[in-house]
């Protein structure tokens, strides 16, 4: 609904908007989200710059890189999430047949190769991390989605993590700083991903899928996830004192502390799926913060 909102918006003509092949591009980006990737792709600059070496043709293409393989995880997911969205988002593309399975297959196929593609282009190490990437993708979708606290683990290593570290990596390698630094994304990331299943409470139920608030009571866990999304405020001065990051990276995240704490109190109040869902796009835009902090520190 963000992409279709946004071009709506940016059309500002009903008949551009009522157009088929405007619709059907739009349900292919719906299902492809592709604007839920630029934080990972974000991260990987950001693991350039804290190295402190910066190739502008490796970052652009390691950008497509993550953008493509991320988008393509992103179509798999909605194929195995058919049953759960006919619950919580019957209006998904691949649920009201906007898009048929077999367009969905042909998009993933297509972007795996593009992300191949780009990798090559970037960095040979890409091309490795690429089929992590893709691995880990076909993990969580299959296996770890069901159980929340191996879904987040996997979606902090997906998301920012490995695109970090791959940065990182690319011309460096394994040291005291990238391991702290990957140490306190895991700390106060691990469980802000809770923040998007308030909204799917009963497709979940029904899949089997023990998310925090399936496995904590909505109520319950809004205090787990509010905790999380805290931890900037208690911790931001580790990365800042033992490895002499600039001022701006510690008053960014500081800034971004509060604003996350800020919708951690709304969630409290109430896990509603429309505010939850407003909740975790805002909190995506805070991510994306996130990252810039991270490229500037």
């Amino acid at each position: 609904m963000e992409i279709e909102s946004f071009i709506s918006r940016f059309a500002g003509f009903e008949w551009f908007w009522n157009n088929h092949l405007i619709t059907h591009g739009v349900d292919i980006l719906r299902i492809m989200m592709p604007n839920r990737a630029f934080a990972s792709a974000m991260a990987f600059v950001a693991g350039m710059a804290l190295y402190g070496m910066f190739d502008i043709q490796t970052a652009f293409f390691g950008m497509l890189m993550i953008i493509s393989t991320y988008s393509s995880q992103a179509v798999y997911n909605n194929l195995k999430d058919i049953d759960g969205d006919s619950v919580n988002a019957p209006e998904r593309p691949l649920v009201n047949g906007s898009i048929t399975l077999p367009e969905a297959k042909t998009i993933m196929f297509t972007l795996i190769t593009l992300g191949f593609v780009f990798a090559y282009i970037a960095a040979p190490i890409l091309i490795f991390v690429n089929i992590l990437y893709i691995c880990l993708g076909i993990i969580y979708s299959a296996f770890t989605k069901s159980t929340w606290y191996l879904s987040y683990l996997t979606l902090t290593t997906t998301h920012l993590v490995i695109p970090l570290a791959t940065g990182y990596l690319v011309y460096g390698q394994l040291d005291f700083k990238i391991m702290l630094i990957i140490g306190f994304i895991y700390l106060t990331e691990g469980f802000i991903w809770s923040i998007k299943d308030y909204k799917d409470v009963l497709g979940d139920e029904k899949m089997g899928v023990n998310s925090l608030p399936v496995s904590l009571k909505p109520e319950n866990a809004a205090k787990v996830t509010f905790a999380t999304l805290c931890t900037p405020l208690i911790f931001s001065w580790i990365p800042w004192h033992f490895l002499g990051l600039s001022v701006f990276f510690i008053i960014t995240y500081m800034i971004a502390g509060i604003a996350r704490a800020y919708l951690g109190s709304m969630l409290l109040k109430d896990q509603t799926p429309s505010l939850t869902e407003g909740i975790l796009k805002n909190f995506r835009y805070i991510l994306f913060i996130q990252m810039i902090a991270w490229c500037m520190a």
